[in-house]
């Protein structure tokens, strides 16, 4: 075996290891970027159900509300003497 032959074998095993390490790398990104993009889906429907609660409360505030004025209006008209 020459010299040159043993250089490019050790090169040619550099190169593959590097291959190995970038696929493997990209393997990783891959799944992670997967469980990120799961996450971020879950983080949207929660969001989702918490806009709809909040609008649902909002409907809910004004029906109380309304009904406490006209409550407040008829016990008023009560309280005052007749002429």
């Amino acid at each position: 075996m020459t010299e040159n032959t043993f250089v490019l074998l050790v090169c040619l095993a550099i190169i593959a290891a590097l291959a190995i390490l970038i696929y493997v790398s990209g393997r990783r990104q891959l799944s992670s970027l997967a469980a990120f993009c799961e996450v971020r889906r879950a983080l949207d429907q929660i969001l989702v159900a918490d806009r709809t609660i909040e609008t649902a409360l909002e409907q809910q505030r004004r029906v109380l509300f309304d009904a406490h004025k006209q409550i407040h209006a008829v016990t008023k008209g009560l309280q005052k003497p007749a002429i």
